[in-house]
């Protein structure tokens, strides 16, 4: 996490004038309202298990033998339901690097609870505050707040002395649950330009510039924020969470020229392709001269040598399921083994298309889950996956052999997350991270109703791009059968049987499924038959439930799904009634959804069509996005009746 440490000596002077500024937050520590206690719901949010009431913080830079940057906070928790009993486990993490280190001191904490008209508090005894180490850089710091029940305010502090003075840690002020008043204050000595970058979708409720302790301290207020919750279709939450990140641009010390502190990416490219982790390996390339030698032999045109690399490591290499952009070993390790992170998997993809004479070079990927990149200051943290790039005939074609299945050009949904940084020596680029195909389905199927209202026939799904896709993994997972019984289950009265794939083993190609259909009737002549005309293909629930949204809606690709079903009837029944026909669009032809019924003699021709053209659409399409989904709900759930003539 932590950038390398930079020892420039400052100034003492500069940090003995440093005055810590006030500290007063919203509520006076150790001061609960008896009002606070008796609170049984949040009215913002009912639902809530739990709401911050503060969580105020202060950093100062502090010299006592040596510059610590030092951060004091103190949190407030209303604890309203058992589900919110986990606020009352508190993890503060702490990191080092080398000699370079932060360390937790000052853990202050009390429970209280309102019993028979008066305040009772428990205090956090020491001997319940513990370490815990994830890794050679991160420690935990942990405690549990005693005696929590439903109605408790858990109030705690503790001071975080950090060695790493040229990184400010982000202040998030918006967390999984109701926040009523976040704030951060900063002291910044003069000698320090920070640039802040602000997430999220809420303002500033005390910009920083009304807040001025002797020039150079800052204040952030945010108030009355709603819990941050996932929904449906979105990267991760850290992109939508309202929060500052503060990054060093420049360090101006007295009598000296004044120090970029940011760096530039042509540097941060040479240093890369020098590390042993990354660049390094991409010049080793004996283990594997042969195999390449024997495609360059048979394969001429660069397009053909590109796939048929490509392939040849998709079917050795296994991933292990570890992202990184730094290799753990050799790639003459992971290629002996046939197993290796995403970085080797990919980086010995790259060395290989580069032997082939191939203009290929890495790109620093962030995943979906990992968040969005920002591209003004290389921050090489704000990666975790490597792909190959390969440039064909001044075409760009990005390629990940960590998947057998993904055909070649095609990105994993995980890796189609804004841009990447193509890691090239003389090169400045941004590569695109965007889908190569869409999410298709076209599904045809030819059905007869008897009398009894019996359904017979046959069907076929054709599908390609991600749709494609994950078909073929759920079937590599489950088996024919297996998917065939899942798929049963999915449709209700109709019972899908024989069925038949054609290109299962072929990522190139689309992926055809045929089956027969079979739902029986009532045993006899029925005077009318009530159809449901999609087959359990529609959909059935909108996916869009809020009244409004604040994230943008993230597909990660355009969707198309084609629905045409033919019917033909008895010749002695007629149609009573049938969905009417309707075409809704979005503004600029973003999306569309038609739906159609035909009668043509005694077929009846059944025609649904959804078409979500653009991969993300912002919040403020939102209502449109949701209304286009509730009518396609609505439309897919009519039936077709039939009557005895």
């Amino acid at each position: 996490m932590k950038a390398k440490q930079t020892y420039i000596l400052l100034p003492i002077l500069c940090l003995s004038v440093l005055q810590v500024f006030s500290q007063s937050g919203p509520y006076k520590y150790g001061k609960v309202q008896e009002e606070e206690l008796q609170m049984r719901t949040y009215d913002k949010d009912t639902s809530a298990a739990a709401v911050i009431l503060s969580d105020f913080a202060v950093s100062h830079f502090r010299l006592n033998g040596d510059v610590k940057l030092v951060t004091e906070r103190r949190t407030r928790i209303k604890i309203l339901k058992k589900t919110g009993y986990t606020w009352a486990n508190v993890e503060v993490p702490m990191y080092q690097n080398g000699s370079s280190k932060e360390t937790i001191t000052g853990i202050k904490g009390y429970t209280y609870n309102l019993q028979d008209g008066k305040i009772i508090k428990d205090k956090l005894e020491l001997g319940a505050v513990f370490e815990e180490r994830q890794s050679e850089y991160r420690q935990t710091k942990k405690f549990t707040m005693p005696n929590v029940k439903e109605g408790s305010v858990i109030e705690y502090s503790y001071t975080v002395n950090s060695d790493f003075i040229y990184n400010l840690r982000d202040w998030e002020f918006q967390s999984t649950i109701p926040t009523v008043w976040s704030e951060y204050r900063v002291k910044i000595p003069q000698y320090f330009d920070y640039k802040t970058l602000q997430h999220g979708y809420h303002k500033i409720y005390e910009p920083r510039d009304n807040y001025d302790m002797n020039r150079d301290g800052y204040r952030w207020v945010m108030v009355d924020l709603p819990a941050l919750r996932p929904e449906r279709y979105i990267t991760t939450l850290t992109d939508y969470q309202a929060r500052i990140e503060f990054e060093l641009q420049m360090l101006h010390v007295p009598g000296e020229e004044s120090k970029v502190m940011t760096g530039e990416w042509g540097e941060v490219i040479k240093d890369l392709l020098r590390q042993e982790r990354f660049g390094s390996q991409l010049n080793r390339k004996g283990f594997f001269k042969g195999d390449i030698a024997a495609i360059t032999e048979r394969f001429t045109a660069p397009e053909q040598k590109m796939k048929a690399i490509y392939e040849m490591v998709q079917q050795q290499m296994k991933w292990n399921g570890k992202y990184g952009i730094y290799t753990t070993g050799t790639l003459r390790k992971a290629f002996d083994n046939r197993t290796g992170s995403a970085a080797e998997v990919n980086l010995l993809l790259t060395a290989m298309l580069q032997e082939a004479g191939l203009d290929a070079a890495p790109v620093l990927v962030s995943t979906r889950e990992h968040g969005k990149v920002y591209k003004g200051t290389p921050m090489l943290n704000k990666f975790n996956y490597v792909v190959a790039h390969v440039n064909l005939n001044g075409k760009s074609v990005l390629l990940d052999a960590t998947d057998p299945l993904l055909p070649a050009g095609m990105l994993p949904m995980r890796s189609l997350n804004g841009e990447g940084r193509l890691i090239k020596a003389g090169t400045d680029q941004w590569i695109a991270l965007k889908p190569s195909d869409k999410y298709q389905r076209v599904y045809t199927g030819n059905l007869t109703i008897n009398e009894s209202g019996q359904i017979e026939g046959d069907a076929t799904e054709v599908s390609s791009g991600y749709r494609a896709l994950y078909l073929r993994k759920e079937v590599k997972e489950e088996g024919e059968s297996g998917y065939t019984e899942k798929l049963n289950k999915e449709v209700g009265i109709y019972k899908f049987s024989n069925p038949v794939f054609k290109n299962l083993k072929e990522p190139e190609s689309p992926l055809e499924l045929n089956y027969k259909i079979l739902a029986s009737g009532g045993g006899q002549a029925q005077e009318m038959i009530y159809l449901n005309p999609m087959l359990g293909q529609g959909e059935s629930e909108n996916p869009f439930k809020l009244e409004q949204r604040a994230y943008p809606v993230d597909f990660a690709f355009p969707i198309s799904e084609t629905f045409i079903c033919r019917f033909t009837i008895p010749d002695n029944y007629e149609l009573d009634d049938a969905p009417q026909n309707v075409k809704v669009s979005l503004p600029n032809q973003s999306g569309s959804f038609m739906y159609m019924v035909e009668k043509q003699g005694n077929v009846v021709e059944v025609l649904s069509k959804i078409d979500i053209t653009k991969p993300v659409y912002y919040a403020a399409e939102y209502p449109q996005l949701k209304e286009l989904y509730a009518r396609i709900v609505a439309k897919h759930a009519e039936q077709i009746v039939l009557k005895r003539k």
